[in-house]
């Protein structure tokens, strides 16, 4: 306990002004009991802090007792007490291990996705882009339809020098595998002699082969001939090929189901052939990826269900082309082909509608029969010859 002693000065009045040397001496006085109160708190205040370490002590030493007083009651040896507290141990730090490493896991499946999130590829995107390449087919076919030129004419309109114009028509017997052009007339055609005139005549013939050749009568000095020709072409069936197409995006997977071929043509002796199918995945002229069938003796009309598959990245699909190519094997000797046709870049016609389809109706398999072309005319079509 601690004694405060307070002295404080009583407003004297002027009556008291002579008794100053008197007051003086009892403040004096009343001082030193100032000086001598104020050090009683300072010894008072360790008492309690010595009594509270005091106490802590004992409460430690109690609850340790207690504790080895428990210890000693379980009837188990030291070693082994020492072993459970080991495997304790070990316990805890393999589920803070698993902990650990769980969260990690989780921190780089997320790096990951939001990695893969900005290349991932949405299917919405797929289909507006197979339809949009499917409408631009529709959309040329009926402009060359109503105008009856070919890229060849556009780019020929387009020239300032007038050559003239030709009337000619085409014509396609189905029974007969003819097609019949026929050389109608000509007008305003340019003067190259020196009278002013000129001598014309035409020249008809099949790309990409030139083997068979027809020219119309010439008709002399004149620049306005008629000439009401026709010419047949025979034109082989090579047969038809039905395949389907299939292709997933998202893991940039391409696959061609070679499902079966009729009315193939005859390649052996004895009127049938061998035929097998070979699959080509190209791109810029070059050969990828091959793949091919396996062989079916003696038939024109061969089933095969057998399916193929192609890594193709999304970013690479509009560029690349699928060809098919029909060939009969021989044992001895060179295996001649008996028909191609291509899909993908640069395809047109119906093997343009059948890549469209397939880019706008992803992850699903889109089957199509496909006329048989000759080597050479789809060689020239992919860039292989001139």
């Amino acid at each position: 306990m601690a004694v405060l002693i307070l002295i404080e000065r009583f407003p004297r009045p002027r009556s008291w002004s002579r008794m100053k040397n008197s007051e003086g001496h009892h403040e004096a006085l009343a001082a030193p009991p100032v000086t001598l109160a104020t050090p009683a708190p300072a010894g008072n205040a360790t008492e309690p802090i010595a009594s509270q370490a005091g106490g802590k002590e004992d409460g430690f030493s109690k609850v340790k007792e207690k504790f080895m007083n428990e210890l000693n009651k379980i009837p188990l040896p030291p070693w082994a007490l020492i072993a459970i507290a080991i495997v304790a141990v070990v316990l805890i730090l393999t589920c803070c291990f698993c902990v650990c490493k769980k969260c990690l896991l989780k921190k780089k499946n997320k790096k990951k996705k939001e990695k893969g999130g900005k290349n991932a590829m949405n299917m919405k995107d797929v289909k507006e882009l197979g339809k949009s390449v499917k409408e631009q087919a529709l959309k040329d076919d009926d402009e060359d339809v109503e105008t009856g030129l070919t890229a060849e004419g556009k780019e020929e309109e387009k020239e300032e020098e007038k050559l003239g114009k030709l009337q000619f028509s085409l014509d396609y017997d189905f029974q007969n595998n003819q097609l019949i052009v026929g050389i109608i007339q000509a007008a305003e055609l340019p003067a190259l002699d020196m009278g002013g005139t000129s001598d014309p005549y035409v020249k008809v013939f099949l790309l990409p082969d030139k083997k068979k050749k027809y020219e119309t009568k010439v008709h002399r000095k004149t620049l306005n001939p008629v000439f009401n020709e026709s010419f047949i072409f025979k034109q082989e069936k090579l047969g038809d090929i039905c395949f389907s197409l299939r292709y997933v995006p998202t893991a940039g997977k391409l696959t061609v189901v070679i499902l079966e071929a009729k009315n193939l043509k005859k390649m052996d002796v004895g009127g049938l052939s061998d035929p097998y199918v070979k699959i080509h995945l190209m791109q810029n002229g070059k050969r990828l990826k091959k793949k091919k069938t396996t062989i079916k003796k003696n038939t024109l009309n061969p089933y095969y269900n057998e399916s193929f598959s192609f890594e193709v990245p999304f970013e690479q699909i509009q560029k690349v082309q699928v060809v098919v190519t029909v060939l009969d094997y021989d044992k001895i000797g060179k295996n001649d082909a008996i028909g191609k046709v291509f899909v993908g870049y640069n395809s047109t016609a119906a093997e343009l509608r059948h890549w469209s389809d397939m880019l706008a109706n992803p992850r699903r398999p889109i089957a199509q029969w496909h006329t048989l072309q000759s080597e050479e005319e789809v060689d020239v079509a992919l860039g292989l010859k001139k």
